[in-house]
């Protein structure tokens, strides 16, 4: 039935077409992204690499909202390789990793139209390629909020710890008003915009919400741009992308597509969020290592013949409709065949293996998270080093948002496994000053002649080199990886479900 209606639900739906809703609760631009607003709107379809030729097809996540002064836009990117160093108003952003909205209020006369271009490090570029406007190369919207998520930093240099960044913006709308039909907009009002994204030192690829069709290899199009309709309606928690539909990729690369079933892109390039039915994922588990394990490996692991399907990669497969699909029809020109199983527990099995991929907030999680409270904030000694909503430690990373950024078994391997080697900026130190004076901490910054450590006592250390006898670098991180030996069964369980659960989301514990 779930791929019946998925189905059904595309087939009325024009291709490139975005239902813009209005917001229903206001919207602070801090590029967090934690409002009911934001959290129930939905996504555009998923992002097009229009002239792919090799790399990572990194996803995007776009979505927009309106009320009655501002046109909210946001990007959720995923980049393992994030870099931007331009910090020039107007400058050339678009050698960084960047992001851009184009915007034609008249679908009568789409070649008027508006950029804002916006690096990772918060520098805008604006034009207005309009036939009113005689000011110059570059425009200056009036009353712009917007945020990055790494607003304001003199550079953006890749790091392995890279995971993504996220823009927010806030646009009046009276920014507009020369060629919109009305501002703010009507219920039913027509606008053509594209959504795209660029740039970058590595895996520098480009993708747009509505492809770029013809032969010409510019973003610069607006007979591409896709159709927006505004509702005066809010979107409802969980609702699918309304009047979004999936339109083709002009140049998919091979496999990019299940075969036999149709199946539909997914909305944005990672796995679909949503709660998970702690029986039907149960159940779903049991199915598929009876049925998958020939090939893939027991509970999702890697096997003999086929990948891991929970693993920390990109996967061409993300969406329900798209797992359904290669379950139920098998993958053309692959190993993969058709298995002959009711439709009710192939939709078990993609319960399952969509649960392998979400971040814990989104899984059921066994445990008291009350309890889980009391362990952390006590016998397991976490907030010595860890902070949770202004609570607790300062030498290790900061975990109010864990919950939504990490997977469960990446929480539970921190706990019991660790790491091999301190990750970058995390480097502990033990220093030994000619005074006589020791302590340990996390090197935070340093050069030939001085570092800056933060030390176990949660306080900032300058330190000369030439006033120390000894500085010792560790070779292993300080987090113990022993927490389920130095904690009961239950009290371990308890401390997953508390840390599975924080989330910056609106109701999180």
């Amino acid at each position: 039935m779930r791929w019946f209606l998925v189905a059904l639900a595309t087939a009325v739906l024009s291709a490139g077409d975005y239902k813009i809703h209005r917001a229903a609760s206001p919207i602070t631009i801090d590029a967090k992204l934690d409002e009911p607003a934001w959290q129930s709107a939905p996504p555009t379809s998923g992002f097009i690499f229009n002239w792919f030729s090799s790399g990572d097809k990194e996803p995007t996540e776009a979505k927009l909202l309106w009320d009655d002064r501002n046109l909210y836009v946001s990007w959720r990117v995923t980049d393992r390789h994030i870099s931007a160093y331009e910090t020039r108003r107007n400058g050339p952003v678009s050698k960084d990793d960047c992001v851009e909205i184009f915007i034609s209020p008249n679908p009568n006369k789409v070649a008027n139209y508006y950029t804002f271009e916006i690096n990772a490090i918060g520098t805008m570029l604006n034009r207005a390629r309009t036939d009113w406007y005689t000011g110059g190369a570059f425009w200056d919207p009036e009353g712009v909020e917007y945020r990055t998520s790494f607003h304001g930093r003199p550079s953006k240099d890749e790091s392995p710890d890279d995971r993504e960044w996220i823009v927010e913006m806030a646009v009046p709308l009276r920014n507009f008003s020369r060629d919109a039909a009305h501002t703010p907009p009507q219920e039913g009002d027509e606008w053509r915009l594209n959504l795209m994204r660029t740039g970058g030192k590595t895996n520098g690829q480009q993708s747009t919400w509505s492809p770029i069709r013809g032969e010409k290899r510019s973003f610069h199009t607006p007979e591409n741009f896709g159709r927006v309709i505004f509702t005066a309606q809010a979107a409802r928690p969980g609702e699918p992308a309304a009047a979004t539909a999936a339109h083709d990729d002009p140049a998919p690369a091979q496999g990019q597509r299940g075969q036999g079933g149709g199946g539909q892109r997914g909305r944005f390039g990672g796995p679909m969020r949503r709660n998970f039915n702690p029986t039907e994922v149960a159940e779903g588990r049991v199915l598929y290592n009876r049925s998958c394990t020939m090939c893939h490996g027991v509970d999702g692991a890697v096997g003999d013949r086929a990948p891991a399907l929970g693993a920390g990669r990109r996967y061409l497969r993300v969406t329900d409709a798209d797992l359904f699909d290669s379950i139920k029809n098998g993958i053309k020109g692959t190993l993969m065949p058709a298995l002959p199983l009711k439709d009710e527990d192939t939709n078990k099995i993609v319960a399952f293996i969509q649960s392998l991929r979400a971040t814990a907030i989104d899984v059921p999680v066994a445990g008291s998270v009350d309890k889980g409270r009391e362990v952390f904030f006590g016998k397991g000694k976490c907030a010595e080093c860890h902070m949770i909503r202004g609570q607790g430690g300062i030498a290790g990373p900061e975990l109010t948002d864990l919950g939504t950024s990490r997977k469960l078994d990446d929480i539970r391997q921190a706990l019991t496994e660790g790491k091999p080697l301190p990750s970058r900026g995390w480097q502990p130190v033990t220093v030994t000053m000619k005074s006589g004076k020791s302590f340990r901490g996390i090197v935070k910054n340093e050069n030939p002649f001085s570092l800056q450590i933060l030390g176990l006592d949660n306080n900032l250390h300058l330190v000369n080199r030439d006033q120390a006898s000894k500085i010792q670098y560790d070779t292993k991180p300080l987090m113990p990886t022993n927490i389920d030996k130095t904690l009961s069964p239950e009290e371990f369980q308890d401390l997953l479900a508390f840390l599975s659960r924080q989330s910056r989301r609106r109701g999180a514990r």
